[in-house]
């Protein structure tokens, strides 16, 4: 049994000792991603960047169920924003909120179902932090459990999912993206003390884009998974731009169309790429932690992008999966300790992959 199973055991039997453990450790089991990532801040901003993470991935669990009805998740995500005001977590709100989530959940083996039950040890985390980094994690869940409420109601009666148009997409990834990005850049600001004023909005205005575009990437990749989830993200403006409608996107017969509607997409999510690398530079050089923390999924999501583009009629096959090596992530993570100070070293990274994207879409 290794350390994360038998963390699991000690949850599930009750034990308060596990509980900072718990809320500690579990990460690794929800995204294995972040949890490489998150390990380059500084002590403090990692774990309220941890704990807030948390968070959004239990509203995420309840919004995506796909077996509890609209209404129930409705009514859990209000349940779950409730449990945080001002002064701290309401205890009692949050046992109230686990007391309506499935029973099943206790135990479950879906990690992401079992921190859902078992949240109170991290509310109980979350309630030593100071206010400065309470507040505004406060206020970015409680508006991402909002839009998601307001989503979980479109999944229509046949089980399909699906967007009408651009503004919709951007609207539905704001809610489940951007406000991660305006999240974190709270975060940053709490942490580092140059991160104020003029340098502060410019930021924050750029924040969005920075989660826009990381989720149009992995939107785009996971066309065929969703599909057969019945969910489709990449709206139906874009599809019968081409020709096609959303629940056909995948079929062989339509893979030219679909293709086609796929570089669009690869395109928008370029353009909140460069959104996202002009907030970077924007970080303070002397914050090269956050630089870094923020550089590598950024670079990894153009590396994807860019295969993307490059192998366009794979991504809409299901028996395909186009994402980046390890080697690729080792690289990213070994060249940027070097030049994350450096805005002429970053932008050339961007440059080059700008441009092997841009080569890819032009190919007839």
């Amino acid at each position: 049994m290794n350390k994360l199973d038998s963390l699991r055991q000690d949850i599930l039997e009750g034990d308060p000792a596990a509980g900072p453990a718990f809320a500690r450790q579990w990460l690794k089991r929800v995204s294995r991603t972040f949890a490489l990532n998150i390990r380059v801040l500084p002590s403090p901003l990692e774990n309220a960047v941890r704990l807030a993470y948390l968070f959004c991935r239990i509203a995420d669990t309840v919004e995506d169920d796909r077996v509890l009805p609209a209404s129930e998740r409705i009514r859990l995500l209000e349940l779950f924003l409730a449990c945080f005001r001002p002064e701290g977590p309401n205890m009692e709100a949050v046992r109230t909120f686990r007391e309506h989530l499935p029973t099943f959940w206790k135990d479950s083996t879906e990690d992401d179902q079992f921190l859902s039950w078992h949240c109170e040890p991290v509310f109980a985390e979350y309630a030593k932090l100071e206010d400065g980094a309470r507040h505004p994690i406060d206020a970015r869940v409680i508006e991402m459990c909002q839009g998601m409420a307001k989503y979980a109601a479109l999944r229509g009666e046949d089980g399909w999912f699906a967007l009408g148009t651009i503004e919709d997409l951007r609207d539905y990834c704001y809610y489940v993206a951007g406000l991660v990005g305006l999240l974190l850049c709270d975060l940053f600001a709490w942490h580092e003390p140059s991160i104020a004023g003029g340098r502060l909005e410019r930021l924050r205005s750029r924040a969005v884009g920075f989660g826009l575009a990381l989720q149009y990437v992995n939107i785009a990749r996971d066309i065929p998974a969703d599909h057969s989830r019945q969910t489709v993200f990449v709206p139906d403006e874009l599809w019968r731009r081409h020709g096609l409608e959303a629940r056909n996107c995948t079929s062989p017969e339509a893979r030219a169309a679909a293709t086609r509607a796929l570089a669009e997409l690869l395109l928008l999510a370029q353009a909140e790429v460069e959104t996202a690398h002009a907030y970077i530079l924007d970080l303070p050089r002397r914050a090269y932690r956050i630089r870094l923390f923020c550089l590598w999924p950024l670079l990894m999501a153009q590396d994807t992008l860019v295969q993307l583009g490059e192998r366009l009629p794979d991504v809409l096959d299901p028996t395909q999966r186009v994402k980046i090596g390890r080697k690729a992530v080792t690289h990213i993570m070994r060249t940027t300790l070097v030049c994350a100070s450096s805005n002429t070293l970053i932008g050339g990274m961007f440059r080059r992959r700008n441009e092997r994207l841009r080569a890819a879409l032009e190919r007839p």
